[in-house]
């Protein structure tokens, strides 16, 4: 399973079986036909996720569980792009932690807030694809 992160503390969301079928059992009528099947319509589009940490729950539809791994995987891209270039593009000779912060934005920062040195922004390459 695909993990995504909880909105409030940052933990990991994962499928909650036991809170699913009770919300299902709560809300909604299941209809079968003469045959005995569930009729697909009736089925409910969300799952119910937990957080392993603080416990908070989401209804989620596959779409929008989707569309939160997706972000999750930008994320981590980022982050994979920034390890590069700090290990293999920034030329650590030229930086003067006097020249300042400033906030970039286009990753977690040098210290993970969106900050970075103002001398580090200057030969950013992550910056400089997302300026093409």
């Amino acid at each position: 399973m695909f993990e995504i992160k909880c909105e409030s503390c940052g933990g990991w969301l994962v499928p909650d079986q036991g809170a699913t079928l009770e919300d299902y059992s709560k809300n909604i009528r299941t209809y079968f036909n003469k045959e005995g099947s569930v009729v697909e319509e009736s089925i409910p589009n969300y799952l119910v996720y937990s957080c392993d940490t603080c416990k908070k729950t989401y209804k989620l539809t596959y779409k929008e569980w989707e569309k939160r791994y997706r972000k999750e995987i930008i994320l981590e891209v980022m982050e994979l792009r920034k390890m590069r270039m700090f290990s293999t593009e920034i030329n650590p000779y030229t930086i003067d932690p006097d020249n300042g912060l400033e906030f970039c934005g286009q990753c977690s920062g040098y210290a993970g807030d969106g900050y970075c040195l103002v001398d580090i922004i200057r030969q950013c390459t992550i910056r400089k694809d997302n300026d093409s």
